[in-house]
């Protein structure tokens, strides 16, 4: 299935911002430096797993802080996003797509909160404990049905939740 090409016609060009062209310059990259690029990014053969539960141990400690009620909702939102977004940034990059995905859809579900309460908490508890899983596992790459039915049950544990407190 081949996507159709966009229509002039739906077609926005937006210029660049004159700061951001002269940090990263103007015109094509050079192919070379990119495949170089590539290269390294495929070649990469450092432990996630340090790094991974570094960011583990600080998501853990904020959902401590949330279950004992001695942080705001803004404290916890902001203590529990912020290790939870370098996990997504990051493990992508050392081929960990399960935990960036997941971590994708737990970003969402953190954004959405307008209370921190027991159930949130839960949820964000299990998805500690599910990526320190998959951490501990070296589970690599996107988890094929396995990691499938685990974004797909986060998603609809997310939704769940709001579901209960929009009526």
């Amino acid at each position: 299935m081949s996507a159709t090409p966009p229509n002039d016609a739906n077609v926005k060009v937006i210029k660049a911002n004159k700061i951001l062209q002269a940090k990263v310059g103007v015109g094509p990259l050079d192919e070379d430096a990119v495949r170089r690029s590539q290269g390294v990014i495929d070649s990469n053969d450092v432990d996630f797993a340090p790094l991974a539960n570094e960011y583990l141990t600080r998501l853990g400690q904020a959902i401590e802080q949330a279950q004992k009620g001695t942080i705001t909702l803004d404290q916890a939102v902001h203590a529990m996003t912020e290790p939870v977004m370098q996990l997504k940034a990051n493990a992508s990059t050392f081929r960990y797509k399960l935990i960036s995905n997941l971590a994708n859809i737990m970003l969402s579900f953190l954004e959405g909160l307008k209370v921190m309460d027991e159930d949130a908490v839960s949820i964000v508890a299990a998805h500690h404990k599910t990526l320190s899983a998959i951490v501990a596992k070296r589970m690599q790459g996107d988890g094929g049905l396995y990691g499938s039915q685990l974004e797909d049950e986060l998603k609809s544990v997310c939704k769940r939740y709001f579901g209960k407190r929009a009526s």
